[in-house]
């Protein structure tokens, strides 16, 4: 779900001039990030500067990294920082590469949640939670960084799921924002009945299969029954009988319906959000930080946010959501003081807030608010009704790529109930490894 988003040059514009003013802002003696002489000395000589190695997805940090890696090496001459990525779909295996060879990076992406609790295991993480920013955590960004009441990343953004919409398609057509499923629907067929289509899908992309029951399961599941990951790994409860059958159904049932645009297994992600961009898609079910590259393709486009109404009239819907972890320290990187006050540094609520900014997200420190694209403000207000994470963060990391494949063959003609019996198995497998 990790993929390179591009932004707007006036985001990046912005993210330059507000570094600039507000590194000296947060520079003084005792500021997060400052650089005493103490600290100066510990890091290193101007002569021979401390250099950190990191090594991190491309994800849409990258967008942003190069500006604040360069602010940083202003305020602590004493540390350069070397920064390499690589593709989300490679990073994990060359991650591990690295950390089994010797060859580890200083700082390195990890994914939260479970994705993160393997690197815990081998002991190549480093213990933050003495860190300052830590306290300034929200509960759920410090609750996805965290193994065993131990904090190992250091989480930088909140993600979410939801349904962006062409305002003025909505507008046209005399539609309002839809609040249960059934005037959903009835919004996706008056759409296709106006010549358009309802609903973009590029499931030529793996990850994308997941969007739309990720959306989903948070009203249909969590909502009522919190426990049910939790009694999954108790073996007390099977995705065969759950939610997760209707849900398929109901998944299915918007192509049955023709509300999808044509051949969406052979569409990527990309062409989607070309369709979107030209106004020739209604809705697509995505995350929150597609907006600014559909705008950056269309300027003109009058975009609004959503979360997915799978209720019935009445009922309160949660919101798909997740902090995001920027990177973690390695364990037995040789220079830990350094490796920490850059991690000080991002979480300078300046610093924070103008990152936050350039990519649109929501933030996950408790004094921290960024300044949210209009569209995805009605996305804020869903956030505090509820919401629970994405799933693969839950899970034992068996499920999430069964669950692409299976997916994928359903939209193909197989059975919902090889798809759910097969989910079963790798969840059964997946938390006997953990």
């Amino acid at each position: 779900m990790r993929k390179l988003q591009r932004f707007k040059k006036t985001a990046m514009l912005s993210i330059v001039t507000a570094l600039t003013l507000t590194a000296t802002a947060c520079g003084g003696s005792g500021e997060p990030g400052a650089g005493s002489e103490k600290d100066t000395a510990t890091a290193g000589k101007k002569s021979e500067p401390v250099t950190l190695k990191m090594y991190m997805a491309n994800t849409s940090d990258t967008a942003y990294m190069p500006e604040v890696n360069r602010k940083f090496e202003e305020k602590n001459p004493g540390i350069k920082i070397e920064l390499q990525t690589a593709p989300v779909d490679q990073f994990q295996t060359v991650i591990k590469t690295k950390l089994a060879s010797g060859d580890a990076p200083d700082i390195f992406t990890v994914f939260a949640g479970t994705k993160k609790d393997s690197f815990v295991k081998a002991g190549y993480l480093m213990d933050l939670s003495d860190q300052p920013w830590v306290s300034r955590l929200t509960d759920a960004a410090k609750e996805v960084s965290s193994k065993d009441g131990k904090v190992y990343g250091f989480p930088n953004r909140q993600n979410t799921i939801g349904v962006i919409y062409n305002k003025k398609i909505f507008k046209d057509l005399g539609l309002a924002v839809p609040t249960n499923w059934d005037e959903f629907l009835a919004a996706c067929q008056k759409i296709k009945d106006g010549g358009i289509i309802p609903l973009g899908l590029g499931l030529k992309d793996q990850f994308v299969t997941q969007l739309i029951p990720y959306a989903m399961a948070p009203s249909a599941i969590y909502r009522d029954d919190p426990n049910f990951d939790k009694n999954m790994y108790a073996g007390k409860q099977t995705f065969t009988g759950s939610p997760w059958e209707q849900m398929m159904q109901d998944y299915i049932g918007l192509n049955e319906k023709g509300y999808f645009n044509k051949d969406s297994l052979g569409t990527s992600n990309d062409q989607v959000q070309q369709m979107v961009s030209a106004e020739k898609i209604a809705m697509t079910v995505t995350l929150h930080g597609r907006i600014a590259a559909i705008k950056e393709a269309n300027p003109n486009i009058e975009l609004g946010m959503f979360p997915l109404p799978y209720v019935k009239a009445g009922e309160k819907i949660w919101v798909s959501s997740l902090p995001t972890i920027y990177g973690a320290i390695y364990a037995k990187t040789k220079h830990p003081v350094e490796a920490k006050k850059y991690f000080e540094f991002l979480a300078a609520p300046d610093i924070a807030q103008t990152i936050l900014t350039s990519v649109n997200s929501f933030s996950v420190f408790k004094d921290v608010n960024a300044d949210l694209d209009p569209a995805v403000k009605d996305m804020a207000d869903g956030l505090k009704v509820g919401s629970y994470s994405f799933l693969d963060a839950v899970w034992p990391s068996t499920v999430q790529p069964v669950m692409f494949q299976q997916i994928q063959n359903v939209f193909a003609g197989r059975k919902i109930s090889d798809m759910i019996s097969t989910m079963d198995k790798a969840f059964k497998d997946g938390a006997t490894q953990q």
